[in-house]
């Protein structure tokens, strides 16, 4: 676990360039992606809630799913995990609970939402956002009560779907002012909307993009982000989706062939290469600082 998981992700965006970062729902989707060079982890809702309890994103985890959820992650993570709190599971009261809870857990950073509980995926159609004021004050309540101040908050509206830019940009310029060190406007339809929200937000505060396969935001590169002023891009759903998608295969071909030997696409090795990718020989040197050198009968 990162000593100061707030402070590393600071520094992280201090530095030039845009912040990949793929969206893990467990232990294996998180030592994969930081095995692959990632600097930083996004514990996707979505993902969190198909892996956690089978679910799909339309507000059935519990704040304690999440948060369990982030401290089997970050107890081993070597970067720092920003984590979706949804809409932070109630009122400003609620809200510093679950940013005192995510702090515990270990997380970097903590996104809360302008959707109406329970919430849905940003990219689902018949979304509901709450007032302006109730989602300031709730930005305020997690900027101001935070245990840690390098803890770093994450404002997210959805208003786009039901408003017009103007309101999805007054809306962020209100959470920005409340508090917020990052601003994600979810679901932009149209290239120009990405491009108006970055002309007009990405000198004032750090953005955040969404790139959902088939979801409703154009597909854009990291690149192409970068030079529209956006910070972060998040890519929440290719792990999750990818690992139902193998699953499924491998399933399909174990239950037809009845054998598990051909059943991975690529081919097979061994599976103790998975205990590898896991941490085996880290853990195996500390073993070995640790056992007895005396015997005694």
């Amino acid at each position: 676990m990162i000593n100061n998981p707030g402070a590393a992700l600071r520094q992280i965006l201090e530095t030039p360039g845009i912040v990949m970062m793929p969206g893990v729902f467990d232990g294996i989707s998180a030592r994969v992606a930081e095995q692959a060079g990632f600097k930083a982890l996004y514990l996707t809702g979505a993902g969190a809630s198909a892996s956690s309890i089978g679910e799909p994103d339309i507000g059935l985890a519990t704040m304690n799913d999440f948060s369990e959820n982030a401290r089997k992650i970050t107890i081993q993570a070597g970067i720092p995990v920003v984590c979706d709190a949804d809409t932070g599971f109630g009122n400003p009261l609620n809200v510093i609970r679950t940013v005192h809870e995510f702090e515990a857990a270990g997380i970097a950073a903590i996104q809360i939402e302008d959707q109406v509980a329970p919430k849905r995926c940003g990219h689902l159609s018949g979304k509901q956002v709450v007032g302006v004021e109730e989602f300031v004050q709730k930005v305020r309540a997690a900027s101001r009560e935070k245990f840690f101040k390098d803890t770093v908050i994450v404002a997210r509206t959805d208003v786009r779907a039901v408003s017009s830019m103007e309101e999805t940009l007054d809306r962020a310029k209100r959470y920005l002012d409340a508090g917020a060190d990052i601003i994600f406007v979810e679901a932009l339809t149209t290239v120009d909307e990405v491009e108006r929200v970055g002309r007009e937000l990405g000198s004032s505060v750090m953005l955040m993009a969404n790139q959902v396969l088939g979801g409703k935001t154009p597909r854009l590169t990291a690149s192409e982000l970068e030079q529209m002023g956006y910070k972060i891009v998040i890519f929440p759903d290719v792990l999750p989706y990818g690992a139902s998608v193998l699953l499924r295969q491998i399933c399909d071909s174990v239950l037809k062939n009845g054998t598990a030997y051909d059943a991975i696409p690529g081919g097979l090795n061994t599976s103790l290469d998975l205990f590898v990718t896991m941490g085996m020989k880290e853990w195996r040197s500390i073993e070995a600082q640790y056992k007895e050198t005396d015997i005694h009968v």
